[in-house]
């Protein structure tokens, strides 16, 4: 009984004293090689337009955030997605290319544990637009995972990885964009 009341106290000691996290996110999405693009020239442009760069919390005082540059860190994701899609991904200088914005508008993390487990839920949301196809749409994403004790920082960055793959997957595979990109 002893043992189980230390290891108690040890696991909820180690969670009141964490510290801030500087999440690594590294993207990757799942594209299947194909020729969709034909070819089209299309030059990609992201923005983190999130108002602030804390992504959540682990405590009272504990924060979330990422010192990574978000916004290059999906487009290098998004122009590999593209260009497994047959589309020419050039830079947005190009005048023959395809113009689109990305902008981050939120990528939030919240968490509700106790001693068993913790709950936590991440979203995310990104708007795209053409320059000149008038296109604009909203793509969001949200995911609930039930954790045995308490996050740590080894399932805040795979989740926060899932939350965005699954995001840039569901853009570059979005039929009425495809289809607004090949529009002339």
């Amino acid at each position: 009984m002893k043992k189980i009341f230390i290891l108690i106290s040890s696991i909820l000691m180690a969670s009141c004293a964490s510290s801030s996290q500087d999440v690594r996110i590294e993207i990757f999405p799942s594209v299947a090689e194909s020729n969709t693009g034909s070819g089209i020239i299309l030059s990609v442009t992201v923005d983190d337009s999130r108002p602030s760069g804390v992504i959540g919390t682990t405590g009272e005082t504990t924060q979330i955030y990422t010192s990574q540059d978000l916004a290059e860190t999906i487009g290098l994701a998004m122009v590999d997605a593209f260009s497994k899609q047959g589309f020419s991904v050039s830079a947005a200088s190009n005048p023959a290319a395809v113009r689109m914005t990305v902008a981050l508008e939120d990528l939030s993390y919240t968490r509700d544990g106790n001693l068993v487990t913790t709950i936590v839920n991440t979203t995310s949301k990104m708007r795209v637009t053409l320059e000149g196809k008038n296109f604009g749409k909203n793509y969001s994403n949200s995911e609930e995972r039930i954790i045995p004790f308490s996050s740590s920082e080894e399932t805040n960055n795979s989740q926060l990885r899932s939350i965005l793959e699954t995001l840039i997957e569901r853009i570059v595979s979005d039929q009425e964009l495809l289809a607004a990109i090949k529009r002339y």
